[in-house]
């Protein structure tokens, strides 16, 4: 009978010595959970042998690491751009429709995804029905002082995906207003008056200064 006890306490450890359980539970024996010592004690620290670097010496030389990097990218990497590169083509009188965006240079910003689109409606060539109609289904968007219709997107995550809508407003909105099924005629146009710069009176300005004898 004792022998049968002593095999079976055997068994048991051995299957507890070869558990599958993680690492973290490696050490809980029961309700119990083995901790080191005096972890953290100044006493029982190893002796500094001056063999490694401080907190500070250890973020300096990351530092240096970093600007390394760059500089190798600079080196290396850079040059191989050039193949991608393409002259600069300045826009031509056919070139009516004008873009605007923003870059920030290191972190990126949400407004990078903007995209602003500015045309002239003259440069539309549109007749004056389709004309009065178009500043009409344009509304706000119309401006008086500069005669430009400026549509602009932030409404997706990505820069060309804004490009595309504001494309895709333009091409609806000329659309619908070279389509003289309804005109509009019977809507009066109601638009703000331009900004009149003030010319400054000339009695106003201040008399020239008489030389001093």
């Amino acid at each position: 009978m004792l022998s049968t006890t002593v095999k079976s306490r055997t068994a048991v450890c051995a299957v507890r010595t070869f558990t599958s359980t993680s690492a973290a539970l490696a050490g809980r024996q029961g309700n119990r959970f083995r901790k080191p010592e005096k972890k953290f004690d100044v006493d029982f620290m190893e002796p500094f042998q001056f063999d490694d670097q401080t907190t500070i010496g250890h973020e300096l030389f990351e530092n240096i690491r970093e600007v390394r990097q760059y500089l190798r990218k600079t080196q290396y990497e850079l040059p191989k751009l050039s193949a991608y590169a393409k002259p600069f083509e300045p826009p031509t009188g056919t070139t009516i429709v004008q873009y605007k965006t923003q870059n920030y240079l290191g972190e990126g910003h949400a407004v990078e995804r903007k995209v602003v689109l500015s045309v002239k409606v003259d440069d539309l060539k549109l007749t004056p029905v389709q004309r009065h109609k178009c500043l009409l289904l344009a509304g706000p968007r119309y401006h008086v002082d500069s005669d430009q219709l400026i549509i602009s997107s932030e409404k997706f995550p990505h820069r060309k995906q804004n490009k595309k809508h504001v494309d895709d407003l333009l091409s609806a909105l000329l659309k619908e207003a070279k389509d003289e099924t309804d005109t509009f005629a019977d809507i009066p146009l109601n638009l703000p008056q331009r900004k009149q710069r003030l010319a400054f009176p000339k009695e106003w300005a201040r008399p020239p200064q008489q030389q001093q004898e």
